[in-house]
Formats: C-alpha cells, structure tokens, sequence
C-alpha cells in the first residue's frame, strides 16, 4: 500500500528508468552528441545539439567496495562490508524544449536497501546559460565538494570529513534556484548559484528532509558566487542560513570559501567550512563547527592498451563537529590514494588512510573499490 507522496514518487521513478531502459531509442543516432569518456552527471554535458523533444539520455554507476585493513572500530566494521559498500547509481535526462530541460538521479545504497531520489529538477534557460532558472529538488549549491561526491569522480574512495560532518553528507533540498555564469573582462567569469529551499530540519547527518514535506514554514536561504580568475582557475564564497526546528526558534548558518585549479592532469582543490548552530540551554547550548581539507592530485594517460590512465590523489583534512566537546569525532587524516582505468568507464580505486583523533590514536585504514559505469 502506498501511503505517502514520496513513496509514489520514488514508485514511479523506479517505473520510469526500467521502461526507458527497455524501450529502444528513436531517431537518427548520427545527431545525438556522443558521451563523454568521462561523463558528469549534469544534463549540460549530454543534451543533444539540436534539440528534439522527450529523447531521453539513461546512465549510471556501480560501485562496490570494502575495507582490506583492520583499522576499524565495532562501529564502522558493519557499514564496511562489501554489500553495505554496494550503491548503485541511475541518471535519467532529456532535453524536452529547446529552453526547457529535465534532470534527475536516483541512488540506491547500503547493500539496495535504501534509495533517495538526490536530484528531481526542470531547468529553464532563460537567458543564454546566464540566468537559469531551475525548480524541484537539487543539490544545494554550497561549496565545490558536491560536484565530485559521486564514486567515478570523487577521486578518493571516501568523502573529505568536512563534507559530512559539517554539511549533511549528499545534501539535497527542494525549492527555487537561479544560477548562470556571465563572462568578465579579458578570460574572467563570474558565477553565481541563488537557492530557496525547504532548508534542514535537524543540525545532525540525517536531516534532509522529506519530499513534499517541512517541519515549519521558515525558508532557506543561500548559494555560493564564483569567480574564475584563468582557465582552471577559480576561488568561491558560500552561505547559508536558515530556522531548522518545528517552532522556528533556532538558525543554523553555514559559510564556507574553496578554492580549485587544474591545468592538465594536474588538479588542486580545498575548501573550509563553517557552522553555526543554535540550540536550546537543555539541549547542550548553541556551538560552532569547522574544517576544512586540502587535496592534490595527478593523472596520467599514456595511452596504451589497458591503461586509460593511472592517478595518484593525497588528501588532509581535519574537522571539529562541536566547540564545546572534545572527543573522537575531532580529527585529523591524512589519505593516499592511487586510482587505475584500464579501459572507458571502469575505474579501480585504493585509498590508505591515517587518522589521529583527540583522545586517542586510530589504527590505519585501508579501502578498495571497483567501478562501472554507463
């Protein structure tokens, strides 16, 4: 029995993706633009050059991994097991008008046993990709770790803690955005996201909320503006605010600044991340949260058979939950990863983590993690 909006949704979405997974593309293949190597999920980077209306674009991901290092405590040994490591990943897009484009994404994880639609949005370019507006639920626009949280593209196998335990892990929202970049002088670009959303209903990991549901009636606000500077080069400002409770009493704000360049194979990137989160006396009162990580990377394509490229990626990264409590969740890690594709859309990944945390020293971890794509 379905008994509420979000379980229809989710029902019909599923329905969706296996009848288009079905049914056979129509129309001359030859106008369709080809699939990048490296697809992103984005409907930009797929739509067709010349727009025709409903032709669907389908794609996804499977990852599956797990730990082959001992380096776990009691409570990360059950979430590390290969079918709770599992997630699979199904992207569905098309460009309906020649202004007007749907996108949408559906995650299953912890070995099939959950699912969250973590994109279910319409975009309308209203001006040339300088004024969009987009409606229905995205990522909200906070920061530059988002666009690469995914498995093929985040080029460790786990996210920066900074990530998730300051933003909500994969942090998804329903409202109104508007965004666009606007070409500067000389090879500058500005570019600004501006989002309204239902915003958080708890300060903790879990507190997305539900589709077609709030906990109050107070907005969100926020967004993040961008400016590149050079090709490959840019610097970021990010914030957020917003009444997260039933009654409406207590903010929680968030500000963040990144920065990224990539020239080649070569990439650089770092954010840091600030929160405030007001709370009642009895509850432990107000606190501040912070981190920030720093990552490098290298890849390399030689260009033989079975190896597409090879890319070595170090990360730190440190984070601070709550100022007004030291304990295990206060942490410094340092993270070496190696990543290897012999041939287009399957990726091998491990990652060798040390971690040094306030009250105590952690073992050492270690990840593997393979990856399909389509």
């Amino acid at each position: 029995m379905i008994n509420s909006p979000k379980t229809l949704l989710k029902s019909g979405f599923v329905l969706l993706l296996l009848i288009n997974a079905i049914l056979p593309a129509q129309g001359d293949e030859k106008e369709a633009k080809k699939l990048p190597e490296e697809y992103v999920f984005d409907v930009e980077e797929v739509k067709l050059e010349k727009p025709r209306l409903l032709r669907p674009e389908f794609h996804g991901f499977l990852s599956l991994g797990a730990p082959f290092s001992e380096g776990l405590d009691e409570t990360e040994k059950g979430s590390s097991k290969v079918f709770n490591q599992t997630e699979l990943t199904f992207w569905f897009g098309t460009q309906i008008l020649k202004n007007l484009s749907f996108d949408s994404e559906l995650e299953m994880d912890d070995g099939f046993e959950e699912f969250e639609i973590e994109k279910f949005e319409l975009d309308w370019n209203i001006f040339n990709e300088r004024c969009v507006l987009r409606i229905g639920e995205f990522y909200y626009p906070f920061g530059i770790e988002r666009f690469v949280e995914s498995s093929p593209y985040n080029k460790l196998i786990d996210r920066p803690n900074p990530s998730v335990k300051i933003i909500p892990g994969t942090y998804s929202d329903v409202g109104l955005e508007l965004y666009g970049t606007v070409p500067f002088f000389y090879k500058t670009k500005f570019k600004y996201e501006l989002a309204v959303t239902n915003g958080l209903a708890s300060p903790e990991k879990k507190g997305e909320q539900e589709w077609l549901d709030d906990n109050n009636d107070n907005k969100t606000l926020g967004g993040r503006l961008g400016l590149e500077l050079l090709p490959g080069l840019e610097i970021g400002g990010s914030y957020s605010t917003g009444k997260y409770d039933d009654d409406e009493k207590y903010r929680m704000d968030f500000a963040g600044a990144d920065a990224s360049f990539r020239k080649g194979g070569f990439e650089i990137r770092g954010e840091y991340i600030r929160s405030n989160v007001e709370r009642s006396t009895s509850a432990g009162g107000s606190f501040d949260r912070e981190g920030y990580y720093f990552q490098t990377s290298y890849k390399y394509a030689p260009e033989i058979n079975y190896v597409k490229y090879v890319e070595c990626v170090t990360r730190f990264d440190s984070v601070d939950p709550n100022d007004l409590i030291t304990d295990e969740s206060d942490a410094d890690r340092i993270a070496f990863g190696i990543n290897y594709s012999p041939v287009n859309h399957t990726m091998l990944k491990l990652e060798y983590e040390m971690e040094n945390e306030a009250k105590e020293d952690r073992e050492n971890k270690g990840f593997i993690q393979i990856i399909f794509s389509w």
